[in-house]
């Protein structure tokens, strides 16, 4: 019998915007160019939003012209760095939202919903799997929102050049720029990174008692399955 699910596309377009962050980021850092800058944050702003952007939905595309509309306003006052700034601050807290989303009743966690999408019904089914799944969509939810907050402490008390010094504003926590950056645009990332890495590790030995993937054909799946772990099998998206 044929499946009625279409194959998914191959997100040739989220890896450009991707892949393009970093090559705009690092040379509007250290060139100090504004329209650079300004790139960069619209590139991110648009990876976030491409979801929506390719379904067509109203509000996503709202957020995105109002976004592109505060980016140009800003870089015309030679501010757009401001943007910049905040866009890591707005992922971390725009993903713990959604992490934390699936967790209200009625719906399932979003690595429920990730077991269900790379590895079917049996494998939540074994023993303490489900379980595992929920408090892991708690732990990235904690995390991504430490993260959050962390980043925008950075944003706004780096100094000379953080948030609150461009608005004139004095920083309750000022921070010495080069780290501050250095956390907003790379270390919280390589958090994040560093978490993946030791939750696989946990994982395999807290999970001992069931086959585990390799890490190669793990991430072939998230490859391959991801678009359908944004949606809530349970039908309450």
């Amino acid at each position: 019998m044929s499946s009625a699910t279409p194959s998914p596309r191959p997100p040739h377009l989220a890896l450009a915007l991707l892949l393009a962050y970093p090559l705009l980021l690092l040379p509007a850092l250290w060139l100090q160019l504004s329209w650079l800058s300004a790139l960069a944050a619209l590139d991110l702003i648009t990876l976030l939003l491409l979801g929506g952007l390719r379904r067509g939905h109203r509000p996503t595309w709202t957020i995105w012209f109002v976004a592109m509309a505060g980016t140009a306003w800003l870089l015309l006052r030679n501010q757009v760095e401001i943007m910049l700034m905040l866009v890591p601050v707005l992922l971390n807290a725009g993903m713990a939202w959604f992490f934390g989303s699936t967790l209200r009743p009625g719906r399932r966690p979003l690595v429920t919903r990730a077991i269900l999408a790379f590895e079917g019904e049996q494998r939540l089914a074994q023993p303490g799997v489900a379980s595992y799944a929920r408090g892991l969509t708690w732990a990235w939810t904690v995390l991504l929102t430490l993260q959050a907050l962390l980043m925008l402490v950075c944003a706004t008390g780096a100094q000379p050049n953080g948030v609150f010094a461009r608005l004139g504003l004095p920083a309750p926590l000022p921070l010495p720029e080069q780290w501050a950056n250095g956390y907003l645009h790379l270390g919280g990332f390589l958090v994040i990174g560093l978490f993946s890495v030791a939750e696989f590790a946990w994982r395999n030995w807290h999970l001992r008692h069931l086959p585990h993937d390799s890490p190669k054909q793990y991430f072939t799946k998230i490859v391959q399955n991801w678009r359908r772990v944004l949606h809530d099998g349970a039908g309450n998206d």
